[in-house]
């Protein structure tokens, strides 16, 4: 039963990171540097990718955080990815919602001076981005001990 969860939890974390990567840095400069897309299309098309790659996140860190729960890993390990978990949840009841609901009726080509939401948005979106770093790099650091298990 161990083996099985062990096995799951790189499994989740492996679909999390690369998800994470593909979308930050394939998807989204893609996105907005294609020329295909207005800005206003790309970021309404974020807006939903967003919000469904949210729950996936959320997903595949409470089945690597279960699986963590019932594998022999580091108790530091377990930790991590705990707050891993509580900062995507974070994101997606409070960050990624409030973007969308506060970009609705927004132009991104010609924005209105003065609108305080375009401020409000631009507060939460790095915040958000700041947040996706950090969860990143904590991906990152619990997929490189897998491999380097004398690191454990």
């Amino acid at each position: 039963m161990a083996q099985t969860a062990a096995w799951f939890r790189i499994l989740a974390l492996a679909i999390w990171f690369g998800g994470m990567v593909a979308l930050d840095f394939i998807e989204a400069p893609l996105r907005f540097g294609s020329g295909v897309l207005t800005r206003n299309q790309a970021v309404a098309l974020g807006q939903l990718v967003i919000s469904r790659w949210v729950q996936v996140e959320l997903g595949l860190g409470i089945v690597a955080l279960v699986c963590s729960l019932i594998a022999i890993v580091p108790r530091w390990s377990r930790w991590l990815l705990a707050t891993l978990v509580a900062i995507v949840a974070v994101q997606a009841a409070y960050l990624a919602p409030g973007i969308t609901r506060l970009a609705q009726g927004l132009d991104f080509v010609q924005r209105t001076p003065g609108d305080p939401r375009y401020a409000s948005i631009r507060h939460l979106h790095t915040a958000y981005a700041v947040l996706e770093v950090v969860v990143l790099v904590g991906v990152g650091v619990l997929l490189v001990t897998i491999a380097r298990p004398e690191a454990r």
